[in-house]
């Protein structure tokens, strides 16, 4: 998402839109790093559902307090996990997945350690009542060589990198994770529709600044990644990803409805935040 947006918010602002990337901990170690930057509208980050819902929960200390730490400028998009398992398992359906379960340990494939991939996978573990083992990735490529090498049994990830290997035929797609089936792959049930209740799980991707940015600052900029964000481009881009284009709704589009959204988040996610301590 950064790399489809810098090109396109920088049409918008007229100035240079540099990636600077910051690798660790989960995204911990990235914002600690914006956490300092002066609050000038220069200095921004990509946040998701782990570093600004999950991460603060789970890390005894907390490492920051994700909206009072920061100043929330746009939501970029949410979107639901698919849960793909390797071609080679003799597994069709969510029925033949729980049943496989029931005869062996399962092993998920996770992109992190705190993330909504892990998240999912240790709700599904919980809900299911399934003998599963996550297994954590520094490298998304690796998780998707080896699940389709068929060295592990599953993995729930974003649509934009799974999707692809079931097109193709390499993993096959049980369910998504959404309230409703995703546009991207309608044939896809929801894991409430093959009976896990109340099993939703959104991976979302947004924009923050530094705290102290003022609310004139924070919402011209959430304008201008909203206006990004509408680009012919940006929404061949969109597609191509398996995303749909962000809704209307005060969550995308003002700055102080993302703040809203975060904290939401990190109020719902926060009581099974135990599960991602082990």
């Amino acid at each position: 998402m950064a790399s489809a947006l810098a090109p396109e918010l920088a049409k918008v602002l007229g100035r240079p839109v540099v990636l600077d990337r910051h690798m660790g901990e989960d995204g911990v170690v990235a914002a600690r790093t914006l956490m300092p930057c002066p609050p000038d509208g220069l200095h921004l980050m990509i946040v998701t559902l782990g570093t600004h819902a999950l991460s603060p929960a789970v890390a005894l200390p907390p490492p920051y307090d994700p909206v009072a730490d920061f100043t929330p400028v746009a939501l970029l998009m949410r979107t639901p996990l698919v849960l793909g398992v390797a071609s080679s398992l003799p597994v069709s359906s969510m029925a033949d997945l729980l049943a496989l379960g029931r005869t062996r340990p399962l092993t998920f494939g996770c992109s992190a350690a705190v993330g909504a991939p892990r998240l999912a996978a240790e709700l599904f573990k919980r809900d299911a009542h399934l003998d599963l083992h996550a297994v954590v990735y520094a490298q998304t490529e690796q998780l998707y060589a080896d699940l389709t090498a068929g060295r592990i049994d599953a993995s729930f990830n974003n649509p934009m990198t799974m999707l692809p290997f079931i097109a193709k035929g390499q993993l096959r797609g049980i369910a998504s994770t959404g309230s409703a089936r995703l546009a991207a792959d309608a044939s896809l049930p929801t894991m409430e529709e093959c009976g896990l209740a109340d099993f939703v799980v959104e991976n979302w991707v947004g924009v923050v600044a530094p705290k102290g940015l003022t609310a004139d600052a924070a919402e011209s900029l959430n304008r201008a990644v909203r206006t990004a964000l509408t680009t012919p481009s940006m929404a061949v881009t969109l597609a191509q990803l398996g995303l749909e284009a962000p809704a209307t709704d005060v969550t995308f589009s003002s700055a102080a409805g993302f703040a809203a959204y975060i904290g939401d988040q990190f109020s719902r996610w926060a009581p099974v935040a135990p599960l991602l301590r082990s």
